[in-house]
C-alpha cells in the first residue's frame, strides 16, 4: 500500500489523511517549531488564529458542562496518568467540533530521560536512571500499584508512543508531532472513520499482553507476548508506516514504539516465549508464516493474502531461513515457503527448521 507524502515540519503525513484546509496552509517555519512552551504555542497559529484556540486544563475538561469557546482546543501541561487518560480524551472528542484541532503539550518519558541525561554525568546516570525507571515506569503498571499511584497523585512517565496511541484509540488522527528535549507538542483532529474505543477494550499495561492477529481462514486470533512496546503502541502502527515506511527486514523505520528494554528482549526472542502457549494450544505450529496485524496483512498482495488464509501460522517464520532484507523479499520468501509446504508439508518444515536453527545459532541472526 503506497501513500503520497506531505513533508510537514520533518514529519511525513499521508495526504489521504489530511483535510484540504491543512494542505492550503503555509508551511510552519523553524521559529514556530521552537516556540512550543508559550501560552498558546506560535506553532499552533498555523492551524488557526489565536482567537480560535481555547486553552484549558484537565480539571476544566472533566466538568460536566465543559464546552470549548472556539473551534480549536489546546491542553497545556497535561499530566494524564494521575487522571484517567482515556476519559479525558473521550470527553475532549465529544466536545470538539468536527473540523477543530486538538493540541496537547506533554512532557513524555523520552523528554524526561533527555533532561536527566543533560544534568547528570554518565556514571551517576547509570546508577540513578534504573531507580527512576523502576518507580516511574515499571511499578505503576503492576497490579495494585496503579491505583496507589493514582490516589496519591504520584507522577508517572508516559511515552510519546503511548499518548499517541491513546489519541488514536479514542478516535483522533495525528496531524503533526513536534518534540525537542524538553517537551512534546501533538496536534490531532477527530477521525470520522475510526474510533477503536467503541469496540476494543482498553489496552493492557502488564508485562504479558495480548495481540489481535490474523490467523487461518482470515479469522482474528489472540497471540501472547512479553511486552517490548509501550502500551497502546499497536494503534500507532498505521501512522508509523505512513510517515516512516519500512526498513531492511520488513520492520518499521525509527520505531519509537519499542522500549529500551524491549529491544534487548527482542534481540534474544525473549518477548516471544509466551507464544509457546499458543503453540501448545494449537493456535500456531512450529514453522510457518507469522501471525500479523490486520494493517500489516493489508500490505500483502492479494495472492499471498489468500494463500496465508489457507494455513495455520507459525512460531518460527520462513524468512529466518533465507534472511530477506526488504518487504518485497519477505513476500517472496513467504510465497516460496507456502507453495513448497502445499506440495510436501513435512519435508518442507524439516528443511526450513534446519536452515532457521543454523542462521540463529551459527550465523547469529537476531530480531530487532
Amino acid at each position: 500500500m503506497s501513500h503520497r507524502q506531505l513533508n510537514f515540519i520533518g514529519t511525513n503525513v499521508p495526504i489521504s489523511g489530511i483535510s484540504k484546509d491543512i494542505l492550503e496552509m503555509p508551511m510552519p517555519n523553524l521559529a514556530c517549531k521552537n516556540a512550543v512552551n508559550q501560552a498558546i504555542p506560535a506553532y499552533l497559529l498555523k492551524f488557526g488564529s489565536h482567537s480560535s484556540w481555547s486553552q484549558v486544563e484537565v480539571d476544566v475538561v472533566l466538568m460536566r458542562n465543559f464546552s470549548p469557546r472556539g473551534p480549536n482546543l489546546y491542553l497545556d501541561e497535561l499530566m494524564l496518568k494521575k487522571y484517567s487518560p482515556n476519559v479525558v480524551l473521550e470527553k475532549i472528542r465529544g466536545s470538539l467540533g468536527a473540523n477543530g484541532y486538538f493540541a496537547l503539550k506533554i512532557v513524555t518519558a523520552e523528554n524526561i530521560k533527555c533532561e536527566i541525561q543533560k544534568d547528570i554525568s554518565p556514571f551517576f546516570l547509570r546508577l540513578y536512571y534504573p531507580v527512576h525507571f523502576l518507580f516511574r515506569r515499571v511499578l505503576p503498571k503492576l497490579a495494585g500499584f496503579s491505583t496507589f499511584y493514582r490516589k496519591l497523585q504520584i507522577h508517572v512517565d508516559m511515552s510519546k508512543a503511548e499518548i499517541m496511541g491513546r489519541l488514536i484509540y479514542n478516535g483522533f488522527q495525528i496531524v503533526d508531532v513536534v518534540d525537542d528535549c524538553k517537551e512534546t507538542l501533538i496536534i490531532a483532529k477527530i477521525n470520522r472513520r475510526s474510533n477503536p474505543s467503541l469496540t476494543n477494550p482498553e489496552a493492557s499495561e502488564g508485562v504479558v499482553f495480548r495481540m489481535n492477529r490474523i490467523g487461518k481462514g482470515g479469522k482474528k486470533m489472540t497471540v501472547y507476548k512479553f511486552r517490548s512496546m509501550h502500551p497502546y503502541a499497536e494503534y500507532v502502527q498505521e501512522y508509523l508506516h505512513s510517515t516512516q515506511g519500512l526498513e531492511a527486514g520488513g520492520k518499521f523505520k525509527n520505531d519509537f514504539r519499542v522500549s529500551t528494554g524491549g529491544r534487548l528482549i527482542r534481540k534474544y526472542w525473549i518477548d516471544e516465549l509466551p507464544m509457546l502457549y499458543n503453540l501448545l494450544r494449537g493456535d500456531i505450529k512450529l514453522i510457518g508464516v507469522r501471525p500479523i496485524s490486520e494493517h500489516y496483512f493489508g500490505l500483502y498482495p492479494e495472492k499471498l493474502q489468500a494463500l496465508r488464509k489457507k494455513h495455520t501460522p507459525g512460531l518460527l517464520p520462513p524468512y529466518y531461513a533465507d534472511l530477506p532484507e526488504t518487504f518485497e523479499e519477505i513476500v517472496a520468501s513467504e510465497l516460496t515457503y507456502l507453495e513448497a509446504y502445499e506440495k510436501a508439508p513435512f519435508k518442507t518444515d524439516v528443511n526450513y527448521l534446519w536452515k532457521i536453527l543454523k542462521n540463529i545459532v551459527i550465523n547469529k541472526a537476531r530480531s530487532k
